[in-house]
């Protein structure tokens, strides 16, 4: 048996009831975070707004639009999938770097609508495991090879979601992966490329591309064999070897995407460190004048959130700012813990931000690298100190009360906010439609 269709055969075997209930929790709390976010993009980001007109040129369909509307699945997916990373604010599989949901939420979204509650958590929880341990089994880091992986492996996980949710066979379930790879990738260049949307956007293509493998596999297309694992399957292209079998020996026993933490502020995962110590900085008296400047030593990848340099102290768009150490230290420190508000266009022009972000660097960046801060003083005294945790929110076992702040901040108080909060205690056997209902703007 191939590795593709083993961990399809193990995945499928897991029903909603047998899930453990900090899985189906996860699930319940990834689904409100992921749509909390996207109901945010649509008021806060314009690169977003193409992705809903062009959706409503394909007419009605059968899938909801978070902007309004409905259209057909694969439409649905790319609209809605823009969102889903355009505030940077998604959930994170920390361990590989990965934002497992981005591409899963709105995949499941365009393909089971009329599914009970109940199946699309099943699904999206799985697909999001799936999506987990791709990432763990990579022997070498894509970007030598000039892949930009995590949307690549997202697009997996929402393929796999896909396929669970619409009930495929195994055989087709693998074809849904292979025909997944075969329509979508992205190049490494887009990390350091100030002016494309595509940072913002990324998971739209990666859900279309799920979403539209899903059906065809469903119709009967056939594909490669086994796409994870062959020889050029998305794993060997990514890297130029095999995966590290060790992640996939135990697929649905334990649920991985149960680690999934979710983000206290709206920006790169990389930056949160630099805000942490910003915080404490701020919690000790620490003012600006103090501080002559910060160097900071970091790890892959977390080099390109320093360059290029004149983007990362003077970002002129708000995904900009969000992919800026210097930009996101030097809000901190002087207003505190970043809402969305702080990569606004006036919080990108403030004078006071951008000051003191010029005096922000990269002092080295090596693979194993303990995250550190040089501090120099203004009176020429220096310190150097560790970058500490940021605060961790792991949805297995985080309260949806913890989130309030974070919803309210992306979708006000309103009625989104009561249907988010009450997606904790859904009866399972609702339809998605159902509680979608009340998200869409009038």
């Amino acid at each position: 048996m191939t590795v593709t269709l083993d961990i399809a055969a193990r995945s499928r075997a897991v029903s909603w009831d047998a899930l453990a209930p900090s899985a189906q929790h996860a699930a319940r709390l990834c689904l409100a975070d992921g749509l909390a976010v996207m109901l945010g993009a649509l008021r806060l980001e314009p690169a977003v707004q193409p992705f809903q007109t062009q959706a409503r040129l394909y007419g009605h369909g059968p899938a909801p639009l978070l902007a309004g509307g409905t259209a057909p699945a694969p439409a649905a997916a790319l609209a809605n999938g823009a969102l889903a990373h355009a505030l940077d604010f998604e959930d994170t599989f920390d361990r590989a770097g990965l934002h497992v949901n981005a591409a899963v939420i709105p995949t499941v979204l365009a393909l089971g609508p009329d599914k009970p509650l109940a199946e699309v958590l099943r699904a999206l929880i799985l697909g999001a495991d799936l999506a987990c341990r791709i990432g763990l089994s990579l022997t070498r880091d894509p970007a030598t090879r000039g892949w930009y992986h995590p949307p690549m492996i997202g697009a997996f996980g929402a393929a796999f979601a896909g396929t669970l949710l619409l009930g495929l066979d195994d055989e087709r379930t693998v074809t849904a992966l292979s025909l997944t790879q075969a329509q979508f990738a992205l190049s490494d260049a887009l990390k350091r490329s100030p002016a494309s949307d595509l940072r913002a956007v990324r998971d739209g293509f990666a859900a279309r591309a799920a979403t539209e493998a899903v059906m065809l596999a469903q119709a009967g297309v056939t594909g490669t064999t086994d796409p994870v694992a062959e020889d050029g399957g998305l794993v060997h292209m990514m890297t130029g070897a095999a995966p590290d079998p060790a992640p996939f020996a135990d697929v649905g026993n334990p649920v991985l995407a149960t680690d999934v933490t979710l983000k206290p502020w709206p920006c790169c995962r990389g930056t949160h460190r630099a805000i942490a110590l910003a915080l404490d900085l701020r919690a000790q008296g620490v003012a600006p004048a103090d501080l002559h400047d910060v160097a900071f030593d970091v790890a892959p990848p977390d080099d390109m959130l320093f360059s290029p340099r004149a983007d990362r102290i003077r970002p002129t768009t708000a995904i900009a700012a969000k992919f800026s150490i210097p930009f996101c230290f030097a809000s901190a420190i002087l207003h505190g813990a970043p809402g969305l508000l702080a990569f606004d266009d006036a919080a990108r022009q403030d004078p006071d931000r951008l000051a003191l972000a010029q005096r922000a660097c990269l002092a080295s960046c090596a693979p194993g690298t303990t995250p550190t801060a040089r501090l120099t003083w203004a009176n020429g005294t220096q310190d150097v100190r560790p970058l500490p945790d940021p605060p961790e929110m792991r949805a297995g076992d985080t309260p949806f009360a913890r989130l309030t702040p974070k919803f309210t901040d992306c979708v006000g108080r309103s009625g989104a906010l009561d249907m988010l909060l009450s997606l904790e205690t859904a009866d399972p056997a609702l339809p998605v439609a159902t509680l979608l209902a009340g998200l869409a703007p009038a």
